[in-house]
């Protein structure tokens, strides 16, 4: 499966800043990674997901209310590190990227 446009765009932004990141698949979803590391970045139901860590996932919640918990399997099983922020609600993609890319 292709990633989304709108994810390699923004995947080639970010390269900017992190130059090795590299475009792969998470449980059948487009994601991004530091080199060989973990997946911190994803693409799903037209949202980017971000691995923050559980408290500034809720700090998130608590903000945004347009953001959801990321449940890749649809069965009720959230990732608690993981944020899924639709585009144009106001937060900053590239900023929350940064954060799970420890660039901040």
């Amino acid at each position: 499966m292709a990633a989304p446009q709108v994810f390699t765009d923004f995947i080639d932004e970010m390269r900017a800043e992190a130059p090795n990141l590299e475009i792969t698949q998470m449980f059948g979803k487009p994601c991004a990674k530091l080199g060989g590391g973990k997946p911190v970045l994803s693409f799903y139901q037209d949202s980017m997901v971000f691995k923050l860590g559980v408290t500034r996932v809720q700090e998130i919640f608590a903000t945004h209310l347009e953001a959801v918990p990321f449940d890749p399997s649809g069965k009720g099983r959230p990732f608690k590190d993981w944020v899924q922020v639709p585009e144009g609600i106001d937060t900053d993609w590239q900023a929350l990227a940064r954060e799970a890319l420890g660039l901040k």
